[in-house]
């Protein structure tokens, strides 16, 4: 990344912004060949792009019954990380402490790894995520619009313990998404009517035509989580212990994974071209 590209980065990236904007930006974290792409609004929600949809994520934060989605936290600040992104979130349901997500891009795949770690936080947070809305569909609208509801509806989650697979698009070309999370998270499928917060999320229940993955897990003080979502591909098949070697190794890559030439966007924080 050239130097002037550094400082624009990061000038944009340390300003904060307002978790409730009318209108989401939405920036490129990775764009491929053939219209590939892991978009991103506010920082911490994403949308997959193969070319066809292939999901959406959020990420929250769940004490007891009460939750947030990161993108609707009290006070949020996201900072330049090599070729991604750090936010660092202070909310009352941290009380004192600060939880920081750094989100990088992989490269042998069209997908992202994030590390989730905090500093005097509550003894019962959880960290919670959203997935679905694999809808194969090549609508550009689902660049703009993230997660709704009829995305998805044929949408199929086989789930082993810490990680998953979804199967979607027609049944005699079905395509598949992949994640690892922490060896304690709790999966279930949710209803993606219900998503205004992360506990309604989390306790909608699974009778529905809008089946969505909803995974929670544990988060102590002075440890480092990883989640990763993916195409599985010959470079690119993980397990949760391969995962902090592989953050590391793309939180230190110098390789590109967005194109210069991109459709640059009106960014919530960065614009991100490396």
């Amino acid at each position: 990344m050239s130097y002037f590209c550094r400082l624009m980065l990061l000038a944009v990236c340390c300003t904060l912004w307002s978790a409730n904007a009318a209108e989401p930006k939405t920036v490129a974290l990775r764009q491929g060949p053939g219209a590939q792409a892991v978009l991103s609004q506010h920082g911490s929600t994403f949308g997959f792009f193969m070319p066809e949809t292939a999901g959406y994520l959020y990420t929250g934060l769940m004490v007891g019954q009460q939750g947030v989605w990161l993108h609707k936290a009290a006070k949020v600040k996201v900072s330049g990380a090599n070729r991604g992104w750090e936010l660092t979130v202070e909310d009352p349901l941290l009380k004192q402490g600060k939880l920081t997500m750094t989100v990088m891009p992989l490269t042998p795949s069209n997908g992202l790894i994030l590390a989730v770690q905090g500093q005097k936080l509550p003894a019962d947070l959880r960290f919670v995520w959203a997935y679905g809305g694999c809808s194969a569909a090549t609508d550009s609208a689902d660049r703009q619009v993230f997660f709704r509801p009829e995305q998805c509806l044929y949408n199929v989650f086989s789930r082993e313990i810490n990680a998953f697979t979804v199967y979607y698009g027609p049944s005699m070309r079905l395509k598949v998404m992949m994640g690892v999370t922490p060896p304690d998270t709790e999966l279930r499928l949710a209803d993606a009517k219900q998503m205004e917060t992360p506990q309604a999320f989390w306790f909608s229940g699974k009778k529905t035509d809008a089946p969505a993955l909803a995974g929670s897990n544990s988060v102590q003080s002075g440890t480092t989580y990883y989640y990763c979502w993916y195409r599985q591909n010959q470079e690119a098949d993980y397990n949760y212990e391969m995962l902090p070697a592989l953050f590391k190794r793309e939180s230190t890559s110098t390789q590109s994974t967005s194109h210069d030439q991109a459709q640059p966007h009106t960014s919530f924080g960065p614009d991100f071209h490396f």
